[in-house]
């Protein structure tokens, strides 16, 4: 399976988990709504008030876990990377296809101050738990 195609897999499935640490190495994780998966890494976005933001500007790593079921067919993909913030530019690339945004964060109605982070580098594991399919995979955005 190709990097591409599993990319495009991990932004159809929309919500994955993604752990982090925090300063004193206590695990936290989290469902995040996947904005972008392609050849370049994954982008999502969080609100500065969050812990979650707080955790990836002090340890800039994160693992996620996406999860797909389907009838009998069951896959999974999971990525352990670098993340860093890009330019605010994105949100008008992940703001548009974020069916959440309003659930999640209501009192922002200006989304303008939300953060946009990218997977910009690392490995990963997709398995297809019913058909044995197993492929690991590694990224590094050139941007």
């Amino acid at each position: 399976m190709l990097l591409d195609d599993i990319m495009q897999q991990l932004a159809k499935n929309g919500l994955a988990i993604f752990s982090t640490a925090d300063q004193d190495g206590n695990p936290h994780a989290r469902p995040i709504h996947i904005g972008l998966a392609n050849e370049d890494g994954i982008y999502f976005m969080t609100s500065p008030d969050t812990h979650f933001y707080q955790q990836l500007m002090t340890i800039p790593k994160v693992a996620i876990t996406s999860y797909r079921e389907e009838d009998y067919f069951i896959e999974v993909i999971r990525i352990e990377g670098d993340v860093r913030p890009v330019d605010r530019a994105m949100l008008d690339v992940l703001l548009p296809n974020h069916p959440y945004i309003d659930q999640v964060y209501p009192n922002h109605t200006d989304h303008s101050s939300m953060q946009v982070f990218q997977c910009y580098q690392g490995v990963g594991f997709y398995h297809s738990l019913t058909q044995g399919h197993r492929y690991t995979f590694d990224f590094k955005s050139n941007h």
